[in-house]
C-alpha cells in the first residue's frame, strides 16, 4: 500500500481512527529517523524494542510493527556488521522477535503473526567454536503463522505459508505450505491475499 492509497482509505474512517493512525505513523517516522538506516512511513503500535550494535535496520513504508516487537541487530564489529531489512507493506505481529547476527531479509508484503521468532544465529556453539551465523531470507508475500520459528540459514520462498507453531529448519519452496516440527511441505498454494503486492514481482535488493 502506497501513501496515496492509505489516504484514500482513511477518507471513510472516523476522525478518531484517523488521529490514531496519524500518531502511529508520526511515531514510526521519528523512530525511523533516529534508529533506522533510512526514513520511512512506518506504523509503530505500542512498545518497540530495538537492540543494535555494529548493525543497521531498514523498514519499508507502510509496514506495521505491533506492540512488543523486538529487533535485535548485533554484529561482530569491523566489516562483519549485522543487518535487518524489512520490505514495504509488511505486518510484524505482537511480541515477534527478529535476531540478526549477519542478515535477516524480509520481502515486501510479508505477514508475520504474533510470538514468532526469526533468527540467523544460535547465540551459542555446540563445540566451543565460533557461533554459527547464516543469513535468513523471507520472500515477498510470505505468511508466517503465530508462534512459528524460522532458524538460521533458511530461505522461505515467495508466496509461501508457514503454519502456526512450525519450526522451519530447511528452505521452503515458493508458494508452498509447510507445517510441523521440523516443518515439512504439505501442499502448494496459489498466494493468500489478493490485495497484497503482486507475488510475481520479486523484491530487488
Amino acid at each position: 500500500m502506497r501513501p496515496a492509497e492509505l489516504i484514500r482509505k482513511l477518507r471513510h474512517r472516523s476522525p478518531l481512527h484517523i488521529a490514531s493512525a496519524a500518531l502511529r505513523f508520526a511515531r514510526g517516522y521519528v523512530i525511523s529517523c533516529l534508529r533506522f538506516e533510512r526514513r520511512a512511513l512506518v506504523s509503530v503500535r505500542g512498545r518497540l524494542r530495538i537492540f543494535m550494535r555494529d548493525g543497521t535496520i531498514s523498514v519499508g513504508d507502510m509496514t506495521d510493527l505491533w506492540p512488543g516487537v523486538k529487533l535485535s541487530c548485533q554484529g561482530r564489529g569491523g566489516v562483519d556488521r549485522a543487518r535487518i531489512r524489512i520490505g514495504r507493506n509488511c505486518s510484524i505481529g505482537d511480541r515477534t522477535e527478529i535476531h540478526a547476527g549477519r542478515l535477516v531479509d524480509i520481502g515486501h508484503g510479508a505477514i508475520i503473526a504474533w510470538d514468532c521468532v526469526i533468527m540467523d544465529r544460535d547465540y551459542h556453539s555446540t563445540d566451543n567454536g565460533p557461533e554459527p551465523v547464516r543469513p535468513v531470507t523471507i520472500g515477498s508475500g510470505v505468511w508466517i503463522g503465530c508462534r512459528a520459528m524460522v532458524l538460521k540459514g533458511v530461505t522461505v520462498g515467495e508466496g509461501a505459508v508457514v503454519a502456526a507453531g512450525a519450526v522451519v529448519t530447511k528452505d521452503v519452496a515458493p508458494f508452498t505450505l509447510v507445517a510441523g516440527n521440523p516443518a515439512r511441505a504439505v501442499k502448494r498454494v496459489a498466494g493468500w491475499r489478493k490485495d497484497r503486492p503482486s507475488l510475481a514481482i520479486s523484491r530487488k535488493t
